[in-house]
């Protein structure tokens, strides 16, 4: 981190997940912040954001600061160049699928102002949209849909998530090259840290995902998550969630459903992309399985 004389006091970090439109889309809504604290907008760029678009998004929006990196990028590798640029008290992270509401800076650093080492917040989604984009949205931040309960929590979701910058300091052998949510808020956690769910810190989401692409990513994130799973566990566990891993698609899918009915919301579309989310549970517990067996996450 590279914190400068006077820091401001809200970093975001805007990870390119579709670039074009959906980070204009984004970025327009950081301009229209209301009673924001003093706020620095990074967005770390890879082979995602041309030369050319740069421009375009300097001209259109001359406060960002844009961090390069060659090639193509994991968003893991985005997540820590950004928090490393950052100079803020609070770093927050986010997504360019996310489209945040007008008081979404001045929320999280009001949220700031307990003592929690990382604040998230829900994420409910834009309608309409197609049945692929509604299965990624409830498989994957379903969790996260209003109503939630406001308190301590397990998770937080990279897309809607804001920490003290000392408690990303205490940690930072965590996240040398790559920031994965999970092992950061387990390091949180062991340092006494809490994970803290605000109500108040409501983004929104709209992401537009072909076929071909959300099956490579799925894959990708399994592989990923079950690779990173088996990092820290012994031989013994390690055949369990091997041998279990058959049942996860199933256990996905129920995830989804109950928490669908529990919350009363969004179950027509949820029904209408239940063959997605079927395949993509499939495909996700296949990458999971290979980075159970192979211990790497690529």
């Amino acid at each position: 981190m590279n914190p400068a004389e006077s820091s401001p006091e809200l970093s975001v970090v805007v990870i390119v997940l579709g670039g074009g439109s959906h980070l204009v889309r984004c970025l327009e809504a950081f301009a229209r912040q209301r009673a924001a604290p003093e706020t620095e907008i990074i967005v770390p760029r890879d082979a995602r954001v041309s030369d050319k678009d740069q421009e375009s998004l300097c001209a259109l929006f001359p406060g960002v600061r844009f961090v390069p990196m060659g090639g193509a990028q994991t968003y893991a590798a985005m997540r820590a160049a950004g928090v490393k640029a950052s100079r803020g008290k609070i770093v927050a992270i986010t997504e360019d699928q996310c489209i945040p509401p007008e008081s979404w800076c001045a929320n999280v650093v009001t949220a700031h102002t307990a003592p929690h080492a990382a604040i998230g917040g829900p994420v409910d989604k834009l309608e309409p949209d197609t049945a692929i984009n509604w299965s990624i949205y409830l498989r994957e931040l379903g969790t996260y849909m209003t109503p939630v309960q406001e308190g301590p929590s397990e998770a937080l979701t990279d897309c809607n998530v804001s920490y003290k910058r000392a408690a990303l300091e205490d940690i930072a052998d965590e996240w040398p090259e790559e920031f994965h949510e999970p092992g950061v808020h387990g390091a949180l956690r062991r340092r006494g840290g809490t994970l803290w769910l605000s109500a108040g810190m409501l983004t929104y989401q709209q992401r537009e995902i072909l076929f071909g692409p959300a099956i490579a990513e799925r894959y990708a994130f399994g592989r990923l998550y079950g690779g990173q799973r088996v990092a820290r566990v012994s031989a013994g566990r390690r055949l369990v969630l091997i041998a279990l891993s058959p049942l996860l698609p199933v256990v996905m899918v129920t995830r989804v459903l109950l928490g669908v009915l529990r919350k009363g919301r969004y179950i027509g579309p949820c029904l209408a992309a239940m063959p997605y989310l079927v395949l993509f549970a499939a495909v996700w517990s296949w990458g999971e399985l290979v980075g159970y067996v192979t211990g790497r996450a690529k």
